[in-house]
Parts: C-alpha cells; structure tokens; sequence
C-alpha cells in the first residue's frame, strides 16, 4: 500500500540540497543583493561626512530592456499559433489559437503578467510563471430585512443557506376577510409574516490563471539539466497563507494544523521596503493564522510499481493535503542569459551590479572632491578661534587673538585636487562597458543628442545593441510558449465548458471537448527590438516590394500576403489591434464572374420565342374568348327575341279583346254615339270612336316598329383592346 511517510521522506530530500533551499546560500545572497541594487540602497555605506550617493546603474538598464520586451509579446492579441495536424484540421488550429489568445491576452492582465515576469527574470536570474485553473469557492453572508414568503423563496432559489432568521406578522398589513368553510360566518384572515434573515451564498468559479512565482519561494532540483522546468525531477512552490484562503480552496484542515513557517530571507528582507513582510505575529482568529502551503511536484514510485511517477502535492507542515499524478510540472521559466547544462542562469543586474558599484564610488569621489573644493580643510594656529574656523558659511569671520595678524600665516588653506572632470570621463567608459555587456546605448535609448543628424549610424548602432535585447526575447520566447503549451493543455483536461465569443469580428461557439492535444506551437511575436522606425521602414521595404511585383504580374503576391504584410506594419506602428484596420481576405465574399455575353445572347433568343409562343397562346385565348363571347350573344339574342314576340302576342290578344270590349259598351242612339255608364246611362262621343281606333292604330304600328328593331340582327361593338362596350343594328347590305 502507498506510503506518505516515504513520500515525506523523498521530499526532504530533495528539498535539502534543492537550488534556493539554502536560504543564506550564494544564491539568495546574489538575488538579494541585485534587489537592494534596483531599489537604490545604500549597500555600502561611506563613512561619515563623506558623500553617500548612490548609482542607479541597476534600475536603468533594467528599465530600458523591458519597454522593449513587453512590446515585442503583449503588443496585440495574438501571442502564439497552434499548427495544424493536417489540411482537414487548419480551420480547427485557427479557432484553437485565437482562443487560447482570448483567454489569456483579455481574460487576464497578460501584460502585467508579462512585466512581473520579464522584470523578475533580468533582476534575479531565472523567474518563473504558473499556469492554473483557479477554482474558488467564495462565501459570503448577506442581511435582508422585511422579506415576504414569496421574496424568501426567490433568494434560496440559488442554493443558498438561511443562518439566522426572524418571522413575525407584517404590522402594515390591512385586515382581509374570508368565509370559514365550516360554518359558512365571515372571519378575518391572519396578515402575512416577514421576514428578517441572514443568508450564506456559497459561490464555486473556476478560470484559466497565471500567476508570477517569487523566485525566492521557488525551490528546484539541482540536477536539472537545462533552464527550463520541463525535465526536472523536484520543483517546489510555496507561498504563506491563512487558513481561511485554504479553505476557500477546498481543502478540510483544522485551526491548529502546525507549519514549517521560518523567518524571513536574505531575498524576502531585500524585497521589503516598509517592513511589510515582517511577522506580525499570530492573529486572535484561527481562521486567519498564517501558515506556509508548499505545492511540490516530485517525481516518486508512489504506487510502488517500479516507476517513477510524477506527483503533486499540497503539503502543510508534515502533513499532505493532497497528493495526486499529472503528466507536467505546470510551470513555466524563462532567464535572459541561459548557462549551458544548467538550471541557473545570469541576469541583467548580474552583469551590471559590478559597474554600479563603481560609478558609485566614481561619483562619490568627484563629488567630494566638488565638496572639498568648494570648502577647503585648512591648517591655524593656536592665535585663531577655532569655533569660527568650525563654522563654514559664506561671508562667515573668523577671530585671532589680539595682537595677530592675519599675514602672520595663522591660517593656511590645504589644497585638495579638483577631479571631477576625471570622474565625469570615468562615468562614460563604464556607460561604454554597459553598452558591450547588454546592449543598451544612448541610441538604442532615443537621448543622444548628438547623432540625430546621422541616420545611418542610429540605424546601424541601434540594431546592432538591438541585437542583444533581440537574443533574451528570443529565449524568453521559449518560456512562452511553453506557458501557452500548458494553458492549452490545462483547457482540454479541465472540463472547460463551451462558450459563444467573438473572434476576428464573427461571433463563434468554442467546444474545448473537441479539442486535440499535442499541437506544436510558435511564438509568432516579432522579435524586433530597439529602434522601432528601422522595424517600419522594412515593412514598408517587403510593401513597395509586393506592390511592384502586383503591377508586374508576377505571381508571387496573393491578397493573403498583402493582408500580412498590413497587418506586421499597424503592430510596428503601435497599434494593438490590427483588425481594426485591415478585412482578412478570406472574410471578404468572392467577387460575381464577368458576364457571359454568349449566355445572354442565348437567353435574349430563349425570351423572344418564348414571348412569341406567349403571344400565339394569347392570340388563341382571345379568338376563343371571341366566339365563346359571340355564341353567347347569339343565344341571348335569340332567346330576347323568342320572349319578345310572345309578349307582343299575348299584348296583341289583349289590345284586341280590349277593343271588342270597347265596341260591345257603345249604343248608338238616334244616330249620336254614346256612351253607357255604369248607372245605365248613355253618354253622347260624337265621332270619338273614330278617334280612338285611330289612335290604336299607331300604337299597333309603333310596337310592330318595335318588334322589329328587337328581332333585328346585331352586331358587337368592341374597344381598342377588343372589349365588348355593346351592340349595333347591322347594316343592310
């Protein structure tokens, strides 16, 4: 069965002869030592009196490398590139990259990251940077006061957990009656309650983090073999922490678990400007007590298989928190100046501190001899007050005793050497020997006033002390994209839920459970240092060079190229996002194909016989319309026609029968016409039959005029458009 104790016992062991596990070792010694440096303290006190300024050698150089670092890998949001296994998976390596470069350029202060990083790694030689999923459970307690049941409901729907609570009946509340069931009498209801309650949230998070590891509270194996972390056998990080941020981080520990927790380092006392890390001694809350976690990551047959396995874990004083097998130290570590086969390297304050220390000295000396100068040490006698000779100011009087006189030679000025030129000339060889050790210059800095005129030698001593910066970049640039290798890794094993982003100006959902481990990745950061102009003008060269072989048809320049080369030119120009500027081509739709002239030729000739088979059918569909139109009008005709000479025969036979009716109720009477009356009277006409059978008569003529007219043949009038608009006789012929 696995063993802690043995498990206990090889982490002792390595960590007994681990680099920076002696605290007062030459390592700390030197980290301290560059610290101190950096910040300007007075390593070496002068004696008393004499001049006690410092050099800044350190910070300065330190301070002009970094601007140019931190531009060359947090000046835009695409640090690294995943490739792709094969053609089928470029469009999955590029969604790939641009998320990883989301999630750790914005969703993390990646150039803060960077600028602890970087400022680490030239001031105390390796420095390293860890890549984590931070899982937090964050509580906190919250006070509501007069809550009704329903908002009660609505805060616990979250899962969260009621500590204390007050229910009384709400004092505002109007009376409301209701009718008992029972008895059928109105009663009055109880009020509602309120409710004043504390609640408990407990809210778990989980993100991709960095976080940039003091390299004094870094512990290594001395046998690892390079600069890097990823062939070490033991690696320890530790950090002093209170119990309660333990548990916030899910582990189960009592208020009294014991800590190795020491006193503070040589590097830890140099850090501290203010006496901030010094041991304010134990808090009255247990959960606040500061212990120190240690995360190790050994490799140990913990399974006891014959294996060496890697394992980390959580330790507190002798006791292990947890202890699990991962497959990488998630650890990254970068340092400007590599020593081959070793884990330790050089740093920029390794190779500048010698020379601060001099230029201090250098400045001391010009400068007291400035003092000394300006107030000469002199030789008196004993007829001179000496509390006047003590006294320097300007204008100041110095007594004698009576009777001397000053020509007597009573006080004799000693004369010191003025060397202040000698020290100003000696400041400027050592900026020389900084030069040739680091590579930073007066033009690689922008301040010498006196080449502004002489382009060509900015040009060409600016990138050749770019050089050198270009070099750490270039290691460092290892370091990163081994950070970015295991963020990467860190995504596809943590259970990173999918999410809807917008990348390149389109919203996309990314799935990291489709993911595919074990790409290759590159830092695709322009290493260009130094002088930013030079880095334009080339851009600018590889531009007018792709436009001169666009306009010679040469086919060496593709729309993706020119894309690359504006978008390498808006970052030299400073400009973090060059998408802003420029479309990527393969966003841009494809252009419609030229007209296909012979195409139209054919569909101009398909319209026309197709409008001509159009206009036969719509010639066809009239005529017929005609004739259905023209029986139509037969038909009614002859059945108007029909109607009409029944009804003037049946208008005939009445007419007539009106008539012989007419003609019965006439008597004449001695020889006069009359007519009888209802009463039986006979009313004299006169000749008023014969008018009336006149009248008749052209009436009967009018309608057989009529009948006529109605029986007649027809013919239709039409419109323009051939419409029917009515009818006419036809003509006789």
């Amino acid at each position: 069965m696995p063993d802690l104790v043995k498990l206990n016992a090889a982490i002792d062991s390595f960590e007994a002869s681990a680099l920076g596990g002696n605290k007062s070792g030459d390592l700390s010694n030197e980290r301290s030592l560059a610290i101190e440096a950096f910040a300007g303290k007075n390593i070496e006190p002068a004696p008393e009196g004499r001049s006690q300024v410092i050099d800044w050698t350190v910070f300065e150089t330190i301070q002009w490398v970094l601007p140019s670092l931190t531009r060359i890998f947090a000046n835009g949001d695409n640090v690294v590139e995943l490739s792709p296994f094969g053609p089928e998976d470029e469009d999955a390596a590029k969604q790939e990259t641009d998320y990883l470069n989301y999630l750790i350029t914005q969703k993390n202060n990646w150039f803060l990251t960077c600028l602890t990083w970087f400022q680490d790694a030239l001031l105390t030689k390796n420095a390293y940077c860890m890549a984590f999923m931070e899982e937090k459970i964050k509580t906190e307690k919250q006070i509501y006061k007069e809550q009704s049941d329903q908002a009660l409901a609505l805060l616990l729907q979250d899962g969260a957990e009621v500590v204390e609570a007050d229910t009384y009946p709400d004092p505002n509340a109007q009376p409301q009656m209701t009718q008992d069931p029972m008895t059928g009498m109105p009663v009055q209801m109880p009020p509602p309650n309120l409710h004043d309650v504390v609640i408990r949230k407990t809210t778990p998070s989980k993100r991709l983090a960095f976080k940039v590891l003091p390299p004094e509270n870094v512990l290594i194996g001395e046998d690892t073999p390079d600069f890097t972390t990823e062939n070490c056998n033991y690696f320890e990080y530790f950090e002093d922490v209170t119990i309660s941020d333990l548990r916030c981080l899910g582990f189960e520990i009592e208020d009294d678990i014991a800590s190795d927790r020491g006193n503070s380092d040589t590097v830890e006392d140099a850090r501290s400007q203010y006496n901030e890390d010094l041991d304010k001694g134990e808090s009255p809350d247990p959960s606040m007590r500061i212990v120190r976690a240690r995360t190790i990551f050994i490799r140990h047959d913990y399974d006891e298989d014959g294996m060496a396995e890697l394992q980390k874990v959580v330790r507190v004083g002798r006791e292990i928190l947890t202890r699990e097998e991962v497959d990488r130290i998630p650890v990254a570590s970068i340092v400007p100046f590599i020593n081959t086969h070793r884990h330790i390297g050089a740093s920029v304050a390794d190779l500048t501190f010698d020379i601060q220390r001099i230029k201090t000295v250098l400045l001391r000396g010009g400068l007291d001899s400035l003092y000394l100068s300006q107030n000469p040490r002199h030789a008196v006698s004993d007829k001179v007050n000496m509390d006047d000779v003590l006294v320097s100011r300007p204008g100041g009087v110095v007594r004698m005793k009576d009777g001397s006189l000053p020509s007597e030679g009573h006080i004799m000025p000693l004369t010191t050497e003025f060397t202040l030129p000698q020290t100003l000339q000696g400041l400027q060889h050592m900026d020389t020997v900084v030069e040739s050790r680091v590579g930073v210059n007066k033009l690689f800095q922008g301040i010498d006033e006196n080449a502004t005129n002489d382009h060509n030698r900015i040009g060409q001593l600016s990138t050749m002390a770019a050089q050198r910066v270009e070099q750490i970049a270039r290691v460092f640039s290892n370091g990163v994209g081994h950070l970015f290798s295991l963020a990467h890794e860190l995504i596809i094993k943590s259970g990173h839920q999918a999410e809807t982003i917008q990348l390149r100006g389109q919203w996309v959902t990314i799935d990291p459970s489709t993911w595919r481990n074990g790409r290759d990745m590159k830092v695709v950061a322009p290493f260009a240092a130094g002088n930013k102009d030079t880095l334009v003008a080339r851009l600018m060269n590889i531009a007018t060079m792709q436009e001169k072989a666009l306009a010679g048809g040469l086919p060496i320049i593709t729309p993706d190229d020119a894309y690359n080369t504006a978008i390498e030119l808006t970052k030299a120009s400073d400009f973090p996002s060059p998408e802003k500027f420029w479309t990527n081509p393969e966003q841009i739709p494809p252009p419609e194909p030229p007209p296909d002239y012979t195409m139209m030729a054919l569909e101009v000739e398909n319209k026309k016989a197709d409008s001509q088979a159009k206009n036969v059918e719509v010639d066809a569909e009239i005529d017929k319309y005609k004739a259905d139109l023209e029986a139509s009008v037969d038909k009614y005709r002859a059945d108007l026609t029909a109607e009409t000479q029944i009804a003037l025969a049946q208008l005939k036979e009445g007419q007539q029968a009106n008539i012989e009716r007419l003609k019965a109720s006439l008597k004449i009477a001695d020889n006069a016409i009359g007519l009888e009356t209802g009463d039986g009277k006979v009313v004299p006409v006169g000749n008023a039959f014969d008018a009336l059978t006149a009248t008749l008569g052209e009436t009967m003529n009018k309608l057989d005029q009529t009948i006529n007219t109605l029986t007649a043949e027809k013919e239709i009038v039409r419109d323009a458009q051939g419409k029917v608009v009515g009818t006419k006789l036809k003509a006789v012929q």
